[in-house]
């Protein structure tokens, strides 16, 4: 992709000015935020409006984040407008733009050692600043956090998976190109489909299920229509989506070196921690939702792990392989990133039956 033919025109017209102006040491700086969720969805309003005013506080007002007033481009493109400089920050899903954040989606390889979201993005950041930055992914830009979204469950219209052989020949729709490498090497037809698409393709009968976290289903309003859920055993995860949040290099370069280890100081891990507990907290009311609404949580047959274990183990010699490509170190990455989910796992607790808050409510919401 040629980056540089980026237009800045209709851009502008949403912004005033596609950059902003040179400011004097006095003045503060505004970055602008590209939305990359509405207003009332809870990552908005409660993981990265907090982070925004966590911004201007720590840098005395010295830095100030402004969100753009509607999406200003494909939310595939978000990592291209912030290496542009048409945005000063952006963030979105890595599994959004097939191919380009391969090494990063180690968080996709399946059965991790928890399903806390939290334990996942703490293990994800610590796992990318120690092996996966190698890679340079991120190049052109000033990463400032990764962490993972609820784990992927198999929910279905009319048939409960039990055993492996029962999801052969179900359309699902999938939640990523790895996801869909998954459902395809257990026999099911994978179909990628927009959310609104899934939600039509549902109610007219022409999916048999998604793949896809909780809160997915109730934000999407699929609940009238999936009457089963399959979860892997003692809170394993099956695969985990995951999230970015990047600056443009020159953008970044026009604060302070004070100003940005301050912003740092609350990005990283610590925005790792305080999205995870909001996806926990989203995903634990969600599942609680779906229970009382009727969906039947599928207790799964003897040797059902195991199975799907053996299936999809090719998974993670196809990211090795990537990641080697890549100058990153494959073997010790995946397996510190394993163990790191593991030991964060069980600080947080260990494994919770769905509809359990896994940590601090509270906390979460702050």
């Amino acid at each position: 992709m040629d980056r540089s033919a980026w237009p800045c025109g209709l851009i502008g017209a949403l912004l005033l000015v596609c950059a902003p102006a040179a400011a004097s040491a006095a003045d503060p700086v505004e970055l602008v935020v590209n939305q990359v969720a509405p207003p009332n969805h809870f990552y908005h309003r409660d993981v990265l409006v907090p982070w925004a005013g966590e911004v201007a506080r720590v840098t005395q007002g010295r830095v100030r984040l402004r969100f753009s007033v509607a999406p200003l481009g494909s939310y595939r493109r978000n990592f291209d407008m912030a290496w542009a400089g048409l945005v000063d920050i952006a963030g979105g899903n890595q599994s959004s733009t097939p191919g380009r954040f391969v090494v990063t989606q180690v968080n996709e390889t399946p059965f991790l050692a928890s399903s806390d979201v939290e334990a996942l993005s703490v293990a994800l950041w610590r796992t990318h600043e120690r092996f996966l930055h190698r890679a340079e992914e991120f190049a052109g830009t000033r990463l400032l956090a990764l962490h993972a979204s609820g784990t992927q469950h198999w929910f279905t219209v009319e048939k409960p998976i039990e055993r492996l052989d029962d999801i052969r020949g179900l359309k699902m729709a999938a939640p990523s190109d790895v996801g869909a490498r998954l459902l395809s090497a257990v026999g099911a037809i994978p179909v990628f489909l927009t959310a609104p698409e899934i939600h039509d393709a549902l109610s007219r009968g022409i999916l048999d299920g998604v793949s896809m976290p909780y809160s997915g289903v109730t934000r999407l309003g699929l609940q009238p229509y999936l009457r089963y859920q399959t979860r892997l055993a003692a809170g394993v995860g099956l695969s985990f989506g995951g999230f970015f949040l990047t600056a443009n290099a020159g953008s970044w370069s026009g604060i302070s070196a004070a100003d940005q280890a301050a912003i740092l100081g609350i990005s990283g891990e610590a925005y790792a921690r305080r999205a995870a507990k909001v996806f926990n907290r989203e995903g634990a009311a969600s599942a609680r939702e779906m229970l009382a609404a009727g969906i039947v949580d599928v207790e799964t047959a003897a040797g059902f792990d195991d199975d799907l274990r053996e299936a999809t183990a090719f998974l993670d010699i196809e990211w090795m392989a990537k990641a080697e490509a890549a100058g990153v170190d494959a073997g010790a990455a995946l397996q510190y990133f394993r163990e790191e989910v593991r030991r964060e796992g069980e600080r947080l607790g260990g494994p919770r039956p769905a509809g359990e808050v896994p940590g601090d409510e509270g906390e979460a919401a702050r």
